[in-house]
Parts: C-alpha cells; sequence; structure tokens
C-alpha cells in the first residue's frame, strides 16, 4: 500500500505550514445540509509602437511578468510589489479572473451605471484565511479594515424541495457545544443530520461514522487512500434512500466546481471538516459565510487594481498569452497575441497565473521535458459552473442568504442579491425598473432539464434562461406561493464565457473550473516550477496551509506560495509571505497517529472494522 509521501503531499515551504490534514472547501450551511453532492478594467497598455518587446525598467527585485490577473496572479503581484520587486501583469480579459463583475453593455440609463452580471456569485466562509489577510490589505475610503469591511454576513441557508415537501431553512450562527472529541462528533453529527434532514436513522448514524473516520484519518491514508475513493462509493450511496443520495451526494452543488459522482473523497471530507469547525467558531477567520457587500469589482477589483498601481504594477490587458520561449534552464520571453500584432514579453521572473486548461497550452514539448510535473497537468479535468443573473421588477428574498435546489436537475444554487449590497439598486444600476439580482449558478450542464429535456450544453443561451427560470419555480412555487411569477422578471444575463458555436453544436465554454476529481492531486504541480524562473499561480497549484479545494481561497494561497518560491530564487532578503493555516482540533490527534499506524500496516480505519 503506498504511503503519504508518494503521493507528495509533503509542504515544500517544510516547516511553514503542517501537513495539510483535513482542511479542504464547502459552502457552509448547504453543505453542511450535504450539498455536496466583457468589460475590462481600464489598464496601462504598452504602446504598439514599442517595437513590440515590453520589457520593464529594472527595480531592486527585478522584473516580474505575471501572466494572468486572476485572483492568484494579482495576489503576486501584490505581495512581489511590497517586496520591491517591478511587476507588469498581461491579461487577455478583465482583472479579477472568475471572480470579476460583468457590466451588461448598455442597460444603464439616466446616470446609472449598467447592470452588474458575474460568472457565479461567490462566498468568503469563515475558514479562509488567506484571502481575507490580503483583504484587510487593500485600502478602501471610509473602511479601518479596508475591503475586508465590504463583507457582510450571511445568516442563513435553505434547501429548496420540490414536489410540495417542506424547505429546510438552516441557520450559519454557531453551535452553542464547542467540545469535541469522536463520541461527541458521532453524536453532533447524527442528531443534526436527523433534525434537520429527517433521515432514517440508521442512514443519520452511517453519514456520521463516515465523516468520524474521514476527520481521524491520517494524512497518509488521505493522500494515499481516501483521494483515489470518490465520494459516493465512500458514502455507499447505491442503496440508500432518495434523500440521502441527493443531500449528500450532490444534488445542490453549492461549490460550484465540485462534482460528487467524480469528486475525490479526501477533498469531499475536508470541505466538511471545514464547515463543522466554522459552526463551532475554531480557528475561523470570521461568519461562516460572508458575500461582498456589492459587485465584487467594484468593492473588492477595482480598489485592489488601484492600491497595486499605488505599489507601481503595470497591467498589459488584451494579451493573450500563447508561447514561453525556454533557454539555458530558464524562461527568456513569453509571446503574446495582442489587438496590435504579436508581442515579445521580456522579464526575469515569469508568474503563470491563468487557468489549467490555458496552462498546459504553454508547456512545449521543451518546458515538459525540463519539468514532468508540468506534463502531468494533461491529466487535469475541468468542469462548468456558470452562472446567470435574473433581474427582478421587484425583490424576492426567499431567504437571507443562499437557496439551493436539492432536486433541480441543474444542482442549481441561488441569492437575492440586493437585500446585501449597500446601494439602492434601482436607483444605482439599470434602467431604473430592475430591482434585485436574483443571482443563480448552474452547476450540472449532462442532465436533461425539465422543458426542453435537453442537458444545458445541448440548450440555446435562451433555453438556458428559460430552462432555469422553470427549475427555480418548480421548487419554490409547488406549494402554491408565487415568488417567482413571470411578470417579474425584468432581464437574464448569462455568463459570456458560455457561447453559442452555430450549426447545432453544444456550448463551448471559454472559463471552465478545474475539477477536482479523485487521483486529480497527484497531477497538480507546486508553486515552484524545475525551470529557475518560472512559478505558478492558480487554483490547480498544490496548496497545504489551509484548503486545496478550487477557490479563491486556494487561488490566493497559490499567488502566496509563488511570490515565496521566487524570493527564494532570487535570493531576496524580503520577509517572508505569511501562509495561514486552518484548524487541527488537537483531540483527534491521537487518533490520527493511531491511523497512521494501521495504514502503515496495510490495515483499515479502526472505525471501517466496526
Amino acid at each position: 500500500m503506498p504511503h503519504a509521501g508518494q503521493h507528495g503531499h509533503a509542504d515544500p515551504n517544510g516547516a511553514s505550514a503542517p501537513d495539510p490534514g483535513r482542511r479542504q472547501l464547502l459552502r457552509y450551511g448547504t453543505a453542511a445540509a450535504g450539498a455536496l453532492g466583457v468589460t475590462a478594467l481600464t489598464g496601462t497598455r504598452p504602446s504598439a509602437a514599442a517595437s513590440r518587446t515590453t520589457p520593464a525598467a529594472p527595480r531592486r527585485g527585478g522584473r516580474v511578468a505575471v501572466l494572468g490577473a486572476g485572483v492568484g496572479g494579482l495576489t503576486a503581484a501584490h505581495e512581489l510589489a511590497e517586496r520591491g520587486f517591478d511587476v507588469t501583469v498581461y491579461e487577455r480579459k478583465a482583472l479579477g479572473g472568475k471572480a470579476r463583475s460583468i457590466p451588461v453593455p448598455g442597460t444603464g440609463t439616466e446616470g446609472r451605471a449598467d447592470l452588474p452580471g458575474e460568472h457565479g456569485h461567490r462566498g468568503v466562509f469563515g475558514f479562509y484565511h488567506n484571502l481575507p489577510d490580503t483583504l484587510r490589505r487593500i485600502p478602501h475610503p471610509g473602511n479601518a479594515h479596508g475591503v475586508h469591511d465590504n463583507l457582510t454576513s450571511v445568516p442563513w441557508i435553505a434547501l429548496a424541495r420540490a414536489g410540495g415537501r417542506p424547505d429546510l431553512p438552516i441557520p450559519t450562527t454557531p453551535f452553542e457545544d464547542r467540545t469535541l472529541d469522536v463520541d461527541a462528533l458521532l453524536r453532533l453529527v447524527t442528531g443534526a443530520v436527523d433534525q434537520l434532514f429527517h433521515l432514517p436513522a440508521h442512514e443519520a448514524a452511517y453519514f456520521a461514522r463516515r465523516l468520524a473516520i474521514l476527520m481521524t484519518s491520517s494524512p497518509e491514508r488521505s493522500y494515499g487512500q481516501w483521494e483515489h475513493v470518490k465520494w459516493l462509493d465512500f458514502l455507499a450511496a447505491e442503496g440508500k434512500s432518495e434523500d440521502y443520495t441527493k443531500i449528500f451526494g450532490g444534488g445542490a452543488q453549492v461549490i460550484q466546481a465540485l462534482k460528487p459522482r467524480d469528486a475525490s473523497t479526501r477533498t469531499c471530507g475536508q470541505g466538511l471538516e471545514a464547515i463543522l469547525f466554522s459552526l463551532l467558531q475554531r480557528g475561523v477567520d470570521g461568519p461562516s459565510d460572508r458575500i461582498f457587500n456589492g459587485p465584487t469589482s467594484e468593492v473588492w477589483i477595482e480598489p485592489w487594481a488601484r492600491h497595486l498601481r499605488s505599489l507601481g504594477v503595470r497591467f498589459a490587458m488584451g494579451h493573450t498569452v500563447e508561447a514561453l520561449e525556454l533557454s539555458g534552464g530558464r524562461i527568456t520571453a513569453a509571446r503574446a497575441a495582442t489587438a496590435d500584432g504579436p508581442v515579445r514579453v521580456e522579464a526575469d521572473w515569469f508568474v503563470a497565473a491563468v487557468p489549467a486548461e490555458r496552462a498546459t497550452r504553454l508547456w512545449s514539448p521543451q518546458i515538459r521535458a525540463a519539468d514532468r510535473r508540468l506534463a502531468a497537468m494533461d491529466r487535469l479535468r475541468t468542469t462548468w459552473s456558470q452562472g446567470i443573473q435574473y433581474y427582478l421588477r421587484r425583490p424576492v428574498p426567499v431567504v437571507q442568504g443562499h437557496v439551493a435546489y436539492i432536486d433541480s436537475p441543474w444542482a442549481l444554487v441561488s441569492i437575492s442579491q440586493s437585500q446585501f449590497w449597500r446601494r439602492d439598486f434601482a436607483r444605482t444600476w439599470g434602467d431604473g425598473e430592475a430591482r434585485d439580482s436574483f443571482s443563480v449558478v448552474i452547476s450540472d450542464w449532462e442532465k436533461p432539464g425539465l422543458v426542453y429535456g435537453k442537458p444545458a450544453k445541448r440548450c440555446t443561451r435562451q433555453q438556458v434562461a428559460d430552462e432555469v427560470w422553470a427549475q427555480l419555480k418548480a421548487a419554490l412555487e409547488d406549494t402554491g406561493r408565487r415568488y417567482l411569477p413571470d411578470d417579474v422578471r425584468h432581464s437574464w444575463f448569462l455568463d459570456p464565457a458560455v457561447t453559442e458555436p452555430g450549426g447545432g453544436a453544444e456550448l463551448a465554454n471559454d472559463e471552465p473550473y478545474l475539477l477536482n476529481d479523485a487521483g486529480s492531486w497527484d497531477h497538480r504541480p507546486d508553486a515552484a516550477t524545475a525551470i529557475s524562473n518560472l512559478f505558478l499561480a492558480a487554483d490547480y497549484v498544490r496548496t497545504y496551509s489551509n484548503v486545496d479545494f478550487t477557490s479563491m481561497e486556494t487561488a490566493n494561497e497559490a499567488g502566496r506560495r509563488a511570490a515565496n518560491a521566487l524570493l527564494k530564487a532570487a535570493g531576496s532578503t524580503a520577509d517572508r509571505v505569511r501562509l495561514f493555516t486552518g484548524h487541527r482540533p488537537p483531540e483527534f490527534e491521537a487518533a490520527k497517529r493511531l491511523d497512521a499506524t494501521r495504514y502503515r500496516l496495510g490495515l483499515p480505519h479502526i472505525l471501517d472494522t466496526l
């Protein structure tokens, strides 16, 4: 049986971060409920007359080219600029990546801004630590703690049921009892599952025991065994009740990229553990679930860009990086396409911060030979989890928080955003008629829908909008309530990354998510590569300090790790970037040590023998 070290989970930064343990991302309420289961910011553009080569004037740390302006790239730029490096960020679309807002062109009238669209709604969870630290360091007028003060707590999660079954509202307030050992854990989870979901007692007890196994597994077993087991197989979902499979097996995938049919058990288990610790208020940064109090670009990305410019960072927009040049064991230049023709980007250091599916296109045969970890990335898979916003003529606050539609074929999750935003919606955005942004994430693009009988990928964009609306109504109005009468719908906006190629072809997606499927950890590289001046800063990078699931937190930590690796390679004496760790309950350490011994002996987890 392989040991954990054979699966590469050791943190390359050594003592700066502990073994990853079982801390992983899932949005609190719905996942605790078992929900596992193009306008750019204006940036400085290199002159078209500048000989099509864009070297930067050197500062004491050297020139850094950050290729990609998502959360990972902007984080790396932030940390390196603070430490004296001359940083230029090259981006093909807009600052912020998938976290950005996307204004709906031409919808603002009489001085109002265009309606705010987005790739998908997002949360900043209590077990995030690296991202909140960055938010506090981004100045914002009137805020004592910077952009972090633009977060607002989400007090409720609801599971909306179809077929006349009652909805399940779940508070995100912490549990009063904060004691925790294995016996207490079993009682706590069994009781919560029984009270919230009314599952058969034996199924509630079985799920509690499976969760206890994950939370008391050693890192060796987590990476050597559970990483390679699919979540639904671990739960033994086959033969259980329909609600057991829906609630714990992914009927509402509130974590957008996690697909329980394929997801790693290690990933899902770490997510549930992180949620539980959030409820117990152990090792958290703040409330269990938070969102921004306005469109993300307005209250986070634009202030971040202003701050980075004040640190000397330059932004080269409209640059699509297409290749890297390797010579003498170093990257000598990047080649990018622009509207004005090809550009050759020269720098001392390169940080690749583009998504996995774009990064692999940059790995030439020479680069793959220089670092075989990069070649292994070909085995990483992506998935779709795009957002659609319905702009409504009146607010429809179904609940003060997120709503997961666990019976919907397309695994929908929604939130009525205007109730959390500090500015009056109708006065600020659009034509004055739209009063709410009802934002929905579509997580399953493969199952047939209710109206057209087709998967989302095989629909037109208009059919996607009509189908999602019908699925929402099926869950919200089956008991006679009229949350979404058709006359309340003002307009809609589907993520523009989803396009219609024409000719009867399926929809195309320019911005998919990394899929954390079983075994994918083995194919993910570290932030430092075998090429001495190439570093990686995106959510596919292995992260160890807090969570390693596709998220803004993971991307932020990857950016921090890329900066630290670059500082080391440059021989910099600057302080290293801080890496924040998740909670490791001391009550479980003895059980984990026992399990490590059993794993090395080829024995199952002790709770698997009962």
